[in-house]
C-alpha cells in the first residue's frame, strides 16, 4: 500500500538515505520491507550471519565485516539485539549520522503524524501477559487498537494497514528501550513528546540479560526510558510494591497511576479490589492459575481505563483471558496428574511464582537449562519453603549449581535427581506423582544447549505430555 503523504514526509525527514539496517532477523527484514514500500532506494541490510537474505531491492553486507564501510552520513536503523554503542555505530554517530530503531520511527508516525496513543508495556516478568490482557480488555470495550512490538508483529508492519486505529499496545524489551529519545533534529510539526509512549506501563522489574547489559543499573535505566521523557499530560502505570517498577514509573513527569495497597487497584492473594476496597474480580474467576495473574490483570486494567474502557469490559477481558503459550500453560491431565508447560520461565522469580500458583497439589518440578550466571540463592530458599514440592528433576548446564544451592543448608525435603535430557526428567516426574499431583516444566533458566529456544523446549514438553495423557 502507499503511505499517506504526510507520513512519507515525516519519514523522509526522520530517516534520511542512505539507510543501513543492522540486524537481519525478523525486525531487520521488517524495517527493510517498510522502507522499500515507502520508496527508499538506498537501503542496505547488514548482519554478521553470511547466510542472511535481503528483500528484493535491498543491498546486503553480511559476514564478519558487516559493520565496515558505513557511510559518512545517513541513517542506521539498529535491530533490538544490536547495542547502540558498538564502536562502528558510535563512530558513525560522531560523524553526524542518525541512529534509530523501529520504536522511535513508529512513535513519530503513529503518535506524531496519526495522533494516536501508544501504550508501552515493559517489565522483567509478565509483559507479554499484560499486553495480551490489555488487548482483550480493549476488545471487550470495543476500542480498536494495534498490538505488536516484542510480542508478535514488528511495529513498522502495523503501519501498513489501510486504516489505523487511535490506540496501539506495544510490548517493549530493554533492548528496544535502551536508547529511546527524540532525534536531535525534529521533523517539522513534531515535538519531543511524540517520541515516548503516551502511556507507559511497567510490571515487575528485577534483573535480566546481563549477557547483554553491563549491569543491573544499565538494565533498569534502559527500562526507565519508557517513562523518562514523559510530559505532565502522559501517564505512567506501575506496581507500587516492586522497586524496579516504581523506578520506571516515576522516571518522568507523567501522571502517576500506582497499583498496590493504597493505589487505584489493589491486587491481593484472592481478589482485585478498587480504591474503596470493593472486589472487582475474584482469583478463581480467571482461567490462569496464580495470584500474580491478579497483578498482571490490575496493571492492564488501569491502562485500559485510561484509554476509555469500563470496569465491566476490563473484568470481562480478565475472565476471558486463556493464558499464553509456554507461560504456565495447562497441557493436560490423566490419572489425577496435571501437566503445566512454563518453559518461558527463564528467571528464578518466574519459577517461584509458578510454584506458588501450583500449590494446591503435590508438585514435581523440572528445573535447569543453560548457565547465564544467575544467582540461585533466592530460588533455593523459596523452593525449600514450598512444602508441596516433592520432586525436583535437574537438567542442563545449571544442574550442578542448582544442586549446590538447593543443598547448601542441608538435604532438602524433596527428592532431587539429575537427568541428561528432558524426556527422562519428565518420565521420572510422572512416576513420582503416581496417585495424583502436578508435573511442571518451569526451568528458571534459558534453554540454549538442550534446545534452540524456550518455544522448542516447551513444544518438547507438550509432546511428552500428549504421549502421556493420550
Amino acid at each position: 500500500m502507499r503511505l499517506p503523504s504526510e507520513t512519507l514526509r515525516v519519514l523522509r525527514e526522520l530517516v534520511p538515505e542512505p539507510v543501513e539496517i543492522v540486524g537481519g532477523g525478523v525486525e531487520g527484514q521488517s524495517t527493510a520491507r517498510f522502507l522499500l514500500e515507502a520508496g527508499y532506494e538506498r537501503v542496505t541490510l547488514r548482519d554478521r550471519n553470511p547466510d542472511v537474505v535481503a528483500p528484493t531491492g535491498c543491498d546486503r553486507r553480511c559476514g564478519p565485516d558487516y559493520l565496515s564501510n558505513l557511510p559518512k552520513l545517513g541513517t542506521v536503523v539498529r535491530s533490538a539485539g544490536v547495542r547502540p554503542d558498538v564502536a562502528q555505530l558510535a563512530a558513525f554517530e560522531e560523524r553526524g549520522g542518525q541512529i534509530l530503531s523501529q520504536l522511535p520511527i513508529f512513535l513519530a508516525l503513529f503518535q506524531g503524524v496519526h495522533r494516536g496513543r501508544v501504550v508501552g508495556v515493559t517489565g522483567t516478568f509478565g509483559k507479554g501477559t499484560i499486553t495480551t490482557l490489555l488487548s482483550g480488555m480493549l476488545d471487550q470495550a470495543k476500542i480498536p487498537h494495534l498490538v505488536g512490538g516484542n510480542i508478535g508483529t514488528p511495529m513498522l508492519d502495523l503501519l501498513l494497514q489501510e486504516v489505523l486505529p487511535d490506540a496501539a499496545v506495544l510490548e517493549l524489551s530493554s533492548f528496544q528501550l535502551c536508547d529511546l529519545a527524540a532525534p536531535k533534529i525534529l521533523p517539522t510539526g513534531l515535538c519531543r513528546e511524540d517520541f515516548n509512549p503516551r502511556i507507559g506501563l511497567s510490571g515487575r522489574v528485577t534483573i535480566e540479560h546481563l549477557d547483554w547489559h553491563l549491569d543491573q543499573i544499565e538494565y533498569w535505566n534502559a527500562k526507565a526510558r519508557l517513562c523518562e521523557e514523559q510530559s505532565d499530560t502522559d501517564h505512567a502505570v506501575f506496581l507500587s510494591t516492586d522497586p524496579g517498577s516504581v523506578f520506571v514509573g516515576m522516571a518522568g513527569s507523567g501522571i502517576l497511576h500506582s497499583v498496590g495497597e493504597g493505589g487505584e487497584l489493589a491486587p491481593g492473594v484472592d481478589a482485585i479490589r478498587d480504591g474503596d476496597g470493593q472486589i472487582l474480580l475474584h482469583r478463581d474467576e480467571m482461567k490462569v492459575p496464580g495470584a500474580f495473574q491478579l497483578v498482571n490483570a490490575s496493571l492492564a486494567w488501569v491502562a485500559a481505563r485510561i484509554l476509555g474502557a469500563s470496569d465491566e469490559a476490563c473484568r470481562a477481558g480478565a475472565i476471558g483471558f486463556p493464558g499464553l503459550d509456554h507461560r504456565l500453560q495447562f497441557a493436560g491431565e490423566k490419572d489425577g496428574i496435571r501437566y503445566f508447560n512454563d518453559s518461558y520461565a527463564t528467571r528464578p522469580e518466574a519459577t517461584l511464582a509458578a510454584v506458588e500458583a501450583l500449590s494446591d497439589r503435590s508438585l514435581a518440578l523440572i528445573l535447569g537449562g543453560s548457565d547465564k550466571g544467575i544467582d540461585f540463592s533466592e530460588l533455593a530458599r523459596g523452593l525449600r519453603a514450598s512444602r508441596h514440592l516433592k520432586f525436583v528433576a535437574l537438567i542442563g548446564a545449571t544442574a550442578g549449581r542448582l544442586r549446590e544451592a538447593l543443598e547448601k543448608s542441608g538435604p532438602p525435603h524433596f527428592l532431587l535427581i539429575d537427568f541428561p535430557h528432558l524426556a527422562e526428567a519428565f518420565d521420572a516426574c510422572r512416576k513420582a506423582m503416581t496417585g495424583g499431583g502436578t508435573v511442571a516444566l518451569s526451568p528458571a533458566c534459558a534453554s540454549f544447549g538442550l534446545f534452540r529456544n524456550y518455544k522448542e523446549r516447551g513444544e518438547a514438553f507438550l509432546a511428552l505430555t500428549k504421549s502421556a495423557v493420550g
